[in-house]
């Protein structure tokens, strides 16, 4: 981190604040089960008392951070690139300083994918706060973009299927998508409206996610810069043998050759950038 600290990451420094005291609402925290990093540390958390209750901590454990001042994506456990993008680590944009990630797409008829994941970190109630900003020049389009997803794995028929939970862009619009199954193979969706994207603008994201299981239910809870924008009870994932893992930068779906959709190609790169990325357990 930078000896100057950027209005964006102090923003989002205070957004965490506010979530892990309870400032804001956030969902009661559950017992987890998930596995801790060696560098994981633990810190508490106080969650806000029913009306004539005493009021509670719990421990809030950090299971993995990056705000890329290393100059490079080594924490995350993989980078995927299809086609011909990049993901570069440079200065912030909007005057912001430090370091973060670049992720970029040209719209060439080929590349569709720049992203990198970091390994699913088990069952359970998780935060996941990050920052984003979509450039001024980003070109608004009816093709979904996925600039944040958890992903599972194959169904058992051996078939890849929709990420479970996906923050997506379309036609100018921030959304929420969520997945389950219905059947062995048949998955469901609902869409969640998070409002209109300010392209030229660090959003401060935060998510808190408890994973269904078999037996018991999940929530979903998502606040941008400060404001609950959203939220979904019930199933939220497809109850294979791991959590989904985490994914950011940016894929275009239907840009993939191998879908055989049709789409305009030619001028500016998809751009996106990505910074202080922080996961707790709770």
């Amino acid at each position: 981190m930078s000896v100057t600290t950027s209005a964006r990451r102090a923003a989002g420094a205070a957004l965490a604040a506010a979530l892990l005291t309870g400032t804001l609402a956030a969902p009661a925290a559950v017992a987890s089960t998930a596995a801790t990093t060696a560098s994981a540390t633990t810190t508490p958390a106080t969650t806000t008392p029913a009306a004539g209750t005493a009021s509670t901590t719990t421990a809030s454990t950090t299971v993995f951070a990056d705000d890329f001042e290393s100059g490079t994506v080594a924490n995350w456990t993989r980078q995927r690139i299809d086609g011909n993008g990049s993901i570069t680590v440079t200065g912030a944009p909007a005057g912001g300083s430090g370091l973060a990630a670049r992720f970029s797409v040209p719209n060439d008829g080929a590349s569709y994918r720049s992203e990198v994941a970091v390994n699913a970190l088990g069952w359970g109630s998780y935060r996941f706060a990050l920052a984003d900003y979509l450039p001024a020049d980003w070109v608004q389009t009816s093709t979904e973009t996925i600039v944040a997803q958890w992903h599972g794995y194959p169904l058992s028929d051996g078939s890849d299927t929709k990420p479970p939970i996906a923050l997506t862009v379309k036609d100018g619009n921030w959304r929420l998508k969520v997945h389950w199954l219905t059947g062995p193979t048949t998955v469901a969706e609902a869409v969640i409206p998070l409002g209109t994207v300010q392209f030229g603008h660090w959003n401060q994201w935060a998510f808190d996610i408890t994973w269904s299981t078999a037996t018991t239910p999940g929530s979903i809870t998502v606040y941008r810069d400060g404001v609950q924008v959203g939220a979904h009870s019930g199933l939220n994932n497809y109850h294979q043998n791991q959590a989904p893992y985490f994914k950011t930068g940016i894929y275009r779906a239907n840009w993939n050759p191998a879908k055989g959709i049709p789409y305009p190609t030619g001028g500016p790169d998809v751009v996106l950038y990505s910074d202080s990325v922080v996961v707790t357990r709770y």
